[in-house]
């Protein structure tokens, strides 16, 4: 069975790819496949990085998983090198892991827009490693139940109706993952496992994070049985990374050691540690998936040969294949409808009759004026309202760096004169000049956020523009989806420039303050006056107090 479950294994793979070049996805989802659900922090994403041995799955806060992710795991003994392959870009070969990260965040931006939403379009990548069993493995969205921040409000609903539809169907296998630490009976994944798999027969349930219970608890009925919740397949136990593991980038292997222990060390667990962690977890899916490939068989078979028949009636249908010149003219008229789609979007050109201009909402090339000329004006306008508090911090910078010492405040031409021999280029406005930069610095670092968010929203507005001109291209699919992604990933590279550029002129700018500036010098004559006032009131208020030093020495 070992040798014929990978053969079996690896052919589903390769039926689910070919189907979904084909476009036929209702037939990919119903291969035989593992669903891995949870909630947002239970670990899913630990579990299937240490089936890999690498940190390869995007990170963060909210929901992480915007689209399903069908993942094959190739044991390939030929090659010593792990690699990964994308099924949108089968020509390219990623060795470094942060790349596939990199790439699944871009395809994920690339389907969906609203960077909160989510999308049921899968996303297949495949491993190929010395050090993994041949699985399929589909990562789904987190489970949660309040919408944070932009996410839209009925975020629970999409996420819950987009794993229903993997794991209702009976050839899915269900990972639900539940973090230890948490009451089962509160269990999401268990919960919505139990909806489409009331007797437990699919359900395969995974207990992270058992170091981290509390000093003499255990899950011990729980992965023997003796709990109130039972599976048929049982309850697997792993210890997961801590943050810290990950955030260090420490060695999966030595995690892997760490985990070994504690089962073998662990009083509760000593005895059953050869059914407990993540080698254990990954032989045992590939055995399950192997037995439920080889028990779904012969109905898949009926069903492929149906499908198969009715796909060959099709293509008798279609027409001969085009030639070369005819791809040409397909290609152009494509290039020509996309620049003109993209040139209305954009507008302000002021041809044209008005006919065509749209009346109810703002185009595109509106929007993406609203946000750098209104919206990230006023923004800016906002950090520098407040006149009075900028000249107080002023003078308490200064009084901070001359300290118990006098200073010439504003200086006369001979210091300044000799200021100025020493200092080369640098002007002083007054002396010490390091307050003044201290004060002028801290203002400039005020503009990064802002200019960084316009880049940000600029680029998103782009990447709608760029959607909807090809959306409503007329021309093939496939053709639709290659501009798709060299439009949005030419947009992505764009942005990443403009944002370089940002923090560069902020270094810029804070490297070298222009004090010949007219506001600068305008500032400059009015310290006179600003100073005298300031050492008026001081001395004033030196004066009210009694000076018993000098009381004392008169008497």
């Amino acid at each position: 069975m070992a040798k014929s479950g990978k053969n079996l294994i690896q052919i589903v793979n390769e039926l689910q790819d070919k189907l979904q070049d084909l476009g036929v996805e209702s037939l990919a989802i119903d291969l035989p496949q593992i669903a891995v659900i949870g909630g947002q922090s239970a670990g899913k994403s630990s579990v299937l990085e240490s089936f890999v041995g690498r940190d390869f799955l995007p990170r963060g806060s909210g929901i992480v998983t915007r689209r399903p992710l069908v993942l094959q795991l190739i044991n390939n003994k030929v090659d010593t090198n792990s690699y990964g392959e994308f099924l949108h870009l089968p020509a390219k070969r990623f060795v470094n892991f942060d790349e596939i990260r990199d790439e699944i965040v871009a395809e994920t931006d690339r389907e969906v827009r609203d960077s909160t939403g989510i999308s049921p379009k899968p996303i297949h990548l495949k491993i190929h490693s010395p050090d993994v069993l041949d699985l399929t493995l589909v990562d789904l969205p987190g489970l949660t139940r309040v919408a944070v921040g932009s996410q839209p409000k009925d975020i629970e609903n999409r996420v819950e109706n987009m794993i229903l539809e993997y794991i209702r169907r009976d050839n899915c296998l269900i990972l639900a993952v539940t973090s230890a630490t948490q009451d089962l009976a509160t269990s999401d994944a268990l919960k919505l496992a139990e909806r489409v798999d009331p007797k437990g027969e699919r359900t395969i349930g995974i207990l992270t994070k058992l170091d981290r219970l509390e000093l003499g608890s255990d899950a011990r009925d729980i992965l023997t049985g003796n709990y109130g919740i039972h599976l048929k397949r049982g309850f697997i136990g792993v210890v997961n990374r801590s943050q810290r593991d990950i955030d260090e980038k420490k060695d999966m292997k030595e995690a892997l050691d760490k985990e070994y222990q504690f089962f073998s060390q662990h009083p509760a667990y000593k005895d059953i540690s050869d059914r407990l962690g993540i080698s254990y977890l990954q032989q045992y899916l590939h055995q399950e998936l192997s037995k439920h490939i080889y028990k779904l068989l012969p109905p898949l078979k009926h069903r492929f040969e149906l499908e198969l028949s009715e796909l060959t009636a099709k293509l008798e249908a279609i027409s001969e294949p085009l030639v070369e010149s005819d791809k040409e003219i397909i290609l152009s008229k494509t290039n020509e409808e996309l620049r003109k789609n993209f040139e209305s979007a954009v507008g302000g050109n002021g041809s044209g009759n008005g006919n065509d201009v749209d009346i109810k909402k703002l185009n595109g090339g509106a929007k993406i004026n609203v946000i750098m000329n209104d919206t990230y004006g006023n923004e800016v306008n906002q950090l520098f309202t407040d006149e009075h508090q900028m000249r107080h911090d002023i003078h308490v910078a200064i009084q901070n760096i001359k300290g118990v010492y006098m200073c010439i405040f504003p200086p006369d031409a001979a210091f300044k004169a000799c200021v100025i021999s020493q200092i080369g280029v640098y002007m002083c406005i007054f002396p010490p000049d390091a307050a003044f930069k201290a004060c002028v610095i801290s203002q400039i670092e005020l503009l990064r956020k802002p200019s960084l968010v316009c880049v940000e929203s600029v680029a998103y507005e782009l990447q709608d523009i760029v959607r909807d001109c090809i959306q409503t291209i007329q021309t093939f699919t496939p053709i639709k989806e290659f501009y798709t992604r060299l439009t949005l990933d030419y947009v992505v590279e764009c942005k990443k420039r403009c944002k370089a550029c940002v923090e560069h002129l902020i270094r810029v700018e804070k490297a070298y303050l222009n004090t010949n500036n007219d506001d600068f010098m305008k500032l400059y004559k009015e310290s006179g006056g600003m100073a005298a006032k300031i050492a008026a009131q001081e001395s004033t208020s030196s004066s009210d107090k009694p000076n018993d030093t000098i009381s004392h020495t008169d008497n």
